[in-house]
């Protein structure tokens, strides 16, 4: 099994810490690829997103970023040539829709049961927990796609802020499956059935209880 990078998003400042993690765990002479497709092009371009990934990255080691806005036809040996993947934030039921249509989300799963990294932030993160439910809005009321479930059983709340603490406890009467709460700057890695913080505060909620991890 691969590793899941997961941060609660936050401004670059806030991520240095696990940005320069995530380099250090990889083969950063290798290219990175960049998948952007949370975010809303017309607010911001995707040419834009990758020169803010390009800032972000480069000073810390990375040589080479490579940006895909089309995952249809993709293979796992295509994904195979990156020394991880990296998704930005954004609309978490968006980047879900086109992962799952394209067929994109085999070749996650591929690429980390073969021992791959991946980083997400905020929505980039969020679909890899076992239900995103908690991150639609009444007007997603028809969204039926699964998340990819990497992480099972647990849920993620980004950008978590405790006067989120409510929400999330009356979320778990209805089910459940444990919380992991990311703050913005927090990040959590996942392998196997091992889990570990890069990055504080990042808490674990479970039924009404709520700890520090």
């Amino acid at each position: 099994m691969g590793r899941l990078i997961l941060s609660g998003g936050g401004e670059l400042e806030q991520n240095v810490e696990i940005n320069r993690y995530f380099v250090q765990s990889i083969e950063a002479d290798q290219p990175l690829l960049y998948i952007p497709l949370a975010g809303d092009s017309n607010y911001r371009s995707f040419e834009s997103s990758l020169a803010y990934i390009q800032n972000m990255f480069l000073p810390l080691g990375i040589r080479e970023i490579t940006m895909w806005t089309d995952l249809n036809n993709k293979t796992i040996e295509e994904a195979q040539k990156f020394s991880a993947i990296y998704f930005s934030g954004g609309d978490p039921f968006t980047l879900l829709k086109i992962v799952r249509e394209s067929g994109f989300d085999k070749i996650l799963i591929q690429f980390y049961e073969s021992g791959g990294t991946i980083y997400g932030q905020s929505a980039g993160a969020v679909i890899f927990g076992s239900n995103i439910s908690h991150t639609l809005s009444k007007e997603d009321n028809s969204f039926d796609y699964e998340p990819l479930n990497l992480i099972n059983p647990y849920r993620l709340w980004c950008h978590y802020d405790p006067s989120d603490d409510e929400s999330i406890v009356e979320l778990l009467k209805g089910n459940n499956s444990p919380f992991v709460a990311l703050s913005e700057g927090g990040a959590i890695c996942f392998s196997e059935s091992n889990k570990w913080v890069i990055s504080n505060p990042v808490y674990e909620f479970r039924s009404d209880i709520k700890y520090l991890l």
